[in-house]
């Protein structure tokens, strides 16, 4: 599929790979995507075994690739910047701090799930706090991709998309947008978010069941006007 969809950039998040051959390991994986020579990828969890966290595949160069850390076992946010031809693009992956809802949470009384979701969303919007700093200090228009585990009403969403275009929203009037499905409830938690000066020209959420979130991918222009 990721072969298949000809994209110039891929950013993947809970990316699992291992050190021996009985799971996928990292250097199958890049061979698998062997068309995209730049890679980044930067794990919130590392041992002995098993590696997990952010992967960028890209047919850009990526430099000054950097980690963005939270007090959390399983999230992180990854930061590079993209030079395609003569620009320079700052690019942020993002899986921030999931609900962890399981079936049995909703065997529970209400207090305690809503328990659960509050110190989530709490450290959710600790998170995005951080990575809205960096936003703000970037001398490169942005692009703020990935799986934020909140709604569109939430804050999370509200205070990272503040002054950027949300690419689904600016392209797909009237379409459907969730990108995640839970006991039949299709929420959208995953976004591509652009700066002002760029131009979102086609986005689209693909049905495929590779995973239990559906990919979203998106087309985008850059204004030379804005670049110096």
């Amino acid at each position: 599929y990721l072969n298949g969809i000809q994209k110039d950039i891929v950013c993947l998040q809970e990316v699992e790979v291992y050190k021996d051959n009985h799971y996928l390991p990292l250097n199958e994986l890049k061979q698998a995507l062997r068309q995209y020579p730049y890679t980044y990828f930067d794990f919130s969890v590392y041992n002995s075994r098993r590696q997990y966290g952010n992967a960028v595949f890209s047919k850009y160069p990526l430099i000054d690739k950097q980690t963005i850390r939270y007090d959390s076992r399983a999230n992180i946010s990854s930061r590079c910047d993209v030079v395609v031809n003569t620009d320079t693009l700052r690019l942020f992956v993002n899986h921030l701090e999931s609900n962890r809802l399981t079936d049995k949470d909703l065997d529970h009384d209400l207090d305690s799930l809503m328990d659960k979701l509050s110190s989530a969303r709490h450290l959710r919007n600790q998170q995005a706090g951080k990575v809205k700093a960096e936003v703000k200090e970037s001398p490169y228009p942005v692009l703020v991709v990935g799986d934020f585990n909140s709604i569109p009403l939430s804050y999370t969403y509200q205070y990272l998309s503040w002054g950027l275009k949300d690419c689904f929203l600016t392209t797909s009037l009237g379409k459907l947008g969730f990108t995640y499905a839970w006991h039949h409830l299709g929420i959208r938690i995953d976004y591509i978010l652009c700066s002002r000066n760029l131009v979102p020209i086609s986005t689209q959420i693909d049905r495929v069941n590779y995973s239990d979130h559906y990919p979203l991918r998106s087309t985008i222009g850059i204004k030379k006007s804005n670049f110096q």
